[in-house]
Parts: C-alpha cells; structure tokens; sequence
C-alpha cells in the first residue's frame, strides 16, 4: 500500500505587487508572530447561494494527525466523497471574522486506496501543510474543488521547549457509540486546550471492520479536525476478517487502520511498521509510539517477522538514545506490567524494560488490560526510591470493556482502579510532568507528578 502524502511547499512570494495568494505563501513561510492577522475582502455583491452537495459526495472522517514537526508541519487525512475526483486542501490564516475563501492556498493531496480482500476498498485523501510559522492559528477545509468539508482550526506548536497539555486515553474498542464516545467527549471537556490525543491501542473492536472505524469517528466527531491525534496500533486493530490474512500479517495493523490515519514515516524502514512505529517531538517532549504486536510473542515467527522485530528494537534505541528532548514518553499497546487478571507479558518486558531503564524513560502509556494501574518509580523490575532513577508505567482503559483488576506485581503499583472507564490529562512543563487520571464521569482517581532539576533527574510525588 502507498502511504505517501504529497507535501506541498508553500511557493515564495512573487516580486513587485503581491496577489492574495502570494501574500498568504509569504506569510506561511515567516517566522512566528509575522503577519498574525490576514485581512478578509469584502465582496461588493454577495455570491448567489451554490446549492448543496448530496451528503455522500462530501468529505468525512476529517482528523488531523501529530506530525515530525508540530511547528511546522501539519497532515490531515479523510475519507473522500468521490474517490475518483482530485482530492485538494486549503488553508490560511485563521480570521478574526469570516473566511475569505479566494485567500486560501490550495494544496493538491494524495488518494490511496486500501484494498480488503473481503470487502469494498477504501479510499483515504491526505495532504501536509508545510512551512507553517510556529504557534499560529490556521483554518482548513479539505474536499474536491466541488465539495468541501467545513472550515477547521488548528494551531501549530510554538518553537522551543514550553507549557502545553495533552490527552491519554487507554482501549476505546467496544460499543463505542453508545458508551466509549462519552469517556472521549469529557476527555476533550476537562482539556480543550489539549494539543494532543493519544491512544494507547485497540482503537476498535475489529481492525477490518470499517463500520467500528465510522463509529471511532463519530464518538470523537469535530474534534480531531481541530487536536492532531496520536495513536498507536493494538491487537484488536491488526484483526483481520479472515484466518488466512491473519496468518499472511499476524501482527501489522489491518488496511482499515491505515485508511483512518496518515501518520509519520519516521519509523523503521519495515515496511509493514510505516505508520505503526514513529515519534513525534513536541515543545520538550518525545514521544515515541511503537507496534507492540511485533514484539508479543516469546520469539519471531519467521524471518520476516524476525526483520521487523530487529528492526523496530533497533530503530527504538535510536531514538531513545538520539533524544535532544527533556522528557521522553513512550506508548505502545501491551503492558509492561500488567493490571488485570492472569496476564503477563514477560518476554516483551525483558525486551524493552532494559532499554527503558538505559535511557531513562520517564513515563510509559499503554492500554490492553482493561482497568486502571499506575507503578511508582520502577527500574530493574524494583521499586525505586521517588528520586532515583527510573520509570512510571501507566495502564488505562476509556471503553466499556472491563477486566478483573489483579495485578500480577502488586508491589510495583502506586494506584489502581477496576471497572472505571478512565481519560488522562498530562500537563507539561520544561521542569514538571503533571498527570491526572479521572473517571468517564468526572470523578477524580489518581494523579502524580515528576520534576527535573538541572541535570535532568526527576522525582515523583503524589498530587
């Protein structure tokens, strides 16, 4: 599958007098602060009114998605209402009143095509939004020229290290329209303000199943047009209709998945890993999202599943060691220590745990267990005193789905919760890491806090 987008520069401006896209490409490609309010042209004579589009040709399942490069850098992906036409974006910068649509540039994007062996194939549209200015508000709209989604906002990260906020959100899977989409909407009420969304794995119930997908995105509904989205594939995800495609691609997310999502090519040069193992750097903070399928088995099952274990460890102590962040988060879907009854995933552990502990990892997200548990400081398998090295494993669930809460390593867990669906909120700083965890109904559950001193150790307290 070709999960290549376009990424389209924005040109320079043109010399002498600047027409209203010049301006704009030049306004793009100043620095932060430049030209932060673009003037809407009033028209002397209102358009007469274009009738309306049939509800199927237009654009849905719009969600932008975190990038390489928040400042600059922006993807969007949705599903086309006429896969046959050329699928374009545009954009500008976000008025302060109406949009003047003749001053949107307009970015030509990519159409792939997922094909399921067992069903209709899927056509996913993506575009990149390139050479943004950092920390400014911009509007777009993604459709084919004819049909046209509604105008969204986003806002690229400010340069440097700062103070931001993001959304954690543990296995969403099951009945997700009618119970999981209220753990998700009081995720975005506690946080509007979140730059964010991460999920930690089993987004749906069934990877090849499109409908659970138009579920997904209904539950989240306008919001990840506006807050980029951070997920990493679980088991349910990889799930495909047959036993035969299972066998062909035990642990590489279904075609489904990818026609939802257009992620960063960061990762391992594996091809069935693009998109399912990247990292994004974020005002301070890695975070690193890694296909924890790969590696949940005691050993490879073949050569090429050996390729792609190698392959993602090696990659993962790369960017863990070639880190320039403060902080470094990494999410994957399996737990490193588990929350819920009989489960343990031990020859995963003994792979990463060292790696974590090498390079000093500060806080793990991860879903799969289906309750909620939080270790205190952990290194070597052991607690560890709140200032000494080591790391904060975190187990969550926001879906309806609930195991028995039996951890097997009692003594590593600071807090746990059973049968709660459970959003988090992580605030950020350059000196402290805030996370706090509440119930789908808003009740307070458990919240912690680590701050670094000047040499980049931290220490962990209860909030």
């Amino acid at each position: 599958m070709d999960d290549t987008t376009r990424e389209a520069q924005t040109p320079p401006p043109a010399g002498g007098q600047l027409s209203r896209r010049s301006l704009l490409a030049s306004m793009l490609a100043a620095t932060a602060g430049a030209g932060l309010g673009l003037k809407a042209h009033a028209k002397e004579a209102a358009a007469p009114a274009a009738a309306q589009p049939a509800a199927a040709a237009l654009p849905s399942r719009v969600a932008l998605m975190c990038s390489e490069d928040p400042a600059r850098l922006q993807r969007v992906a949705w599903r086309p209402g006429n896969p046959e036409a050329k699928a374009l974006a545009q954009l500008l910068l976000a008025p302060a009143g109406p949009i003047a649509e003749a001053d949107a540039l307009t970015v030509e994007a990519e159409t792939s095509v997922f094909n399921l062996p067992q069903g209709v194939p899927l056509a996913r549209s993506s575009a990149a939004f390139t050479s943004l200015a950092p920390g400014t508000a911009y509007c777009y709209r993604v459709g084919d020229g004819a049909s046209w989604s509604s105008w969204h906002t986003f806002r690229t990260a400010p340069e440097g290290a700062g103070s931001f906020r993001f959304l954690y959100f543990g296995d969403v899977q099951t009945e997700i329209r009618s119970q999981a989409a209220r753990t998700l909407r009081a995720g975005w009420q506690a946080a509007p303000d979140a730059r964010f969304a991460l999920f930690a794995g089993d987004l749906v119930n069934h990877g090849f199943n499109d409908s659970q997908w138009d579920e997904f995105h209904e539950a989240l509904g306008f919001m990840s047009g506006s807050v980029p989205l951070l997920p990493t594939p679980g088991n349910h995800d990889t799930k495909r209709e047959t036993p035969a495609e299972s066998l062909a691609a035990p642990y590489s997310a279904a075609p489904a998945y990818h026609a939802n999502f257009s992620l960063p090519q960061n990762g391992p040069d594996i091809p069935e890993l693009r998109g399912e193992a990247y990292y994004v750097d974020y005002q301070g903070v890695r975070v690193i999202s890694i296909n924890s399928n790969v590696l949940d088995d005691d050993r490879p099952l073949n050569e090429k599943h050996r390729q792609a274990w190698d392959g993602l460890l090696a990659w993962l102590e790369t960017a863990l060691r070639d880190n320039p962040n403060r902080w470094t988060v990494t999410t994957h879907h399996h737990p490193i220590y588990s929350g819920s009854e009989g489960r343990d995933n031990e020859g995963m552990r003994n792979l990463l745990r060292p790696l974590y502990d090498k390079y000093r990892v500060d806080l793990v997200l991860q879903g799969h267990d289906h309750c909620y548990c939080r270790t205190h400081k952990v290194a070597g398998d052991q607690v560890v005193a709140a200032d000494a090295p080591g790391t904060v494993y975190m187990v969550s669930v926001s879906g309806p789905k609930l195991y028995t809460l039996d951890p097997k390593f009692k003594q590593l867990m600071a807090a746990t919760r059973g049968k709660t669906q459970m959003y988090h909120t992580v605030d950020v700083t350059p000196d402290r890491l805030t996370v706090s965890g509440f119930a789908a109904n808003g009740e307070p559950v458990d919240a912690f806090s680590l701050t670094k001193d000047e040499a980049g150790n931290s220490t962990l307290a209860t909030v």
